[in-house]
């Protein structure tokens, strides 16, 4: 357990911030209602604050302000260095490269195919904290059935953890008993539902959790929500476990970096495609740097506006944004055009330790945008 007996407000913002993202990208536990565009919007402004993995944080309130602020543009211009090899023939699937150490989104498994209507996917290395390699997610279209909710979205989470690291199979965080139900191999290999029921694969609360270890020796898990039995949900999950693809595998990201100061280390990175992963936009990406205890967070997405969901039947109206939480500094923030995408920098709210790093403006220097053609990415993201 951290001690937070000297925590000041500011620093239990930013420890707030880094815990809702953490749990926005993760499977979250089964429930009738789901914030939609107002927490989809808030989490996009949090990626773009998100500040390093700060351990395991309690998520005190999903309905908690969001922190936010507004400086002007400056507009600058970079190189852009195509890489190599076409981009992915779907726009929610990434383009994938080899492993050659130079790419901080390298990840363990990968969805290969989504069924119509999944409008988005994403990933994410760090920020959890959880134990998984990397966490992965597809967005799919809304809950179907007689007590759907149209703000609530089918979702299926990938993850893969390490060999020596395999899920087990006892009880869930609610305290219900878990059964291990076999089902038919995976690519050849033996896989199983983590049920609530020795003969029943669903989950205590009707979701659906699919395991198998892959040939390479990690755990390969893919988890459901939101998924219907009477939809197929099952071979609908064997569907998209068979094209995942396994091994570590480079995501090409539409940015590079350089010229990162001494002493800052890499704390996470993610990659959302896809108006549904992306709040909206395109696409979106961010890498995360820090030094002891200050954070510095850079976001990169495609300079437009983004696209709002049309309300449904049972959807509710998101709340006005604010832009401070009462009592506390707004996390610093500086922003610039080029490209044609939209890159912002922020940081702890004590910027003091960046002076060495020219500040944000020096950040935003650091960062050279590939702009928002996908066959320009690359995997060589780092020198």
């Amino acid at each position: 357990m951290n001690d937070r007996t000297g925590l000041t407000e500011d620093r239990l913002a930013a420890e707030l911030a880094a815990g809702l993202t953490a749990l926005a990208d993760s499977p979250a536990p089964p429930g009738r209602t789901d914030t939609a565009w107002a927490i989809r919007r808030g989490r996009s402004r949090l990626r773009r604050r998100r500040l390093g993995v700060l351990g395991a944080v309690t998520a005190v309130a999903l309905g908690a302000t969001v922190l936010g602020t507004t400086l002007p543009d400056r507009g600058t211009g970079g190189p852009v260095k195509a890489a190599t090899g076409p981009a992915g023939p779907n726009p929610v699937l990434p383009a994938l490269g080899p492993d050659t150490g130079h790419d901080p989104l390298t990840i363990a498994a990968a969805f290969g195919w989504l069924p119509d209507g999944f409008g988005g996917a994403s990933y994410t290395i760090g920020f959890s904290g959880a134990p998984t390699l990397f966490s992965g997610k597809a967005y799919g279209p809304p809950q179907t059935g007689p007590d759907a909710l149209a703000m609530n979205r089918q979702t299926v989470f990938l993850a893969a953890y390490p060999a020596d690291g395999a899920p087990t199979v006892g009880t869930d965080n609610l305290g219900q008993q878990q059964y291990r139900v076999d089902t038919r191999p995976v690519n050849g290999r033996p896989a199983y539902w983590v049920g609530r029921a020795p003969d029943d694969p669903a989950g205590p609360s009707g979701d659906y959790t699919l395991r198998w270890q892959a040939a390479d020796g990690n755990w390969i898990e893919l988890h459901g929500t939101y998924l219907r039995a009477a939809d197929g949900v099952l071979d609908l999950l064997l569907r998209i476990a068979d094209k995942v693809t396994t091994g570590p595998q480079a995501v090409r990201l539409p940015f590079k970096v350089q010229d990162i100061p001494a002493g800052f280390t890499q704390a996470g990175v993610n990659l959302h495609l896809g108006t549904e992963a992306a709040d909206g936009y395109p696409w979106s990406a961010g890498i995360n740097y820090r030094s002891g205890g200050n954070y510095v967070g850079l976001d990169v997405r495609p300079a437009v506006e983004p696209v709002r969901p049309s309300a449904g039947p049972g959807s509710v109206p998101a709340p006005a944004p604010t832009t401070a939480l009462p009592g506390v500094r707004t996390i610093p923030e500086q922003c610039t055009e080029t490209q044609g995408v939209r890159v912002c920098a922020t940081a702890s709210p004590d910027e003091a330790p960046l002076g060495a790093a020219e500040g944000l403006a020096g950040w935003l220097n650091r960062l050279v945008p590939l702009g928002t053609d996908r066959s320009a990415w690359t995997t060589e993201v780092t020198p």
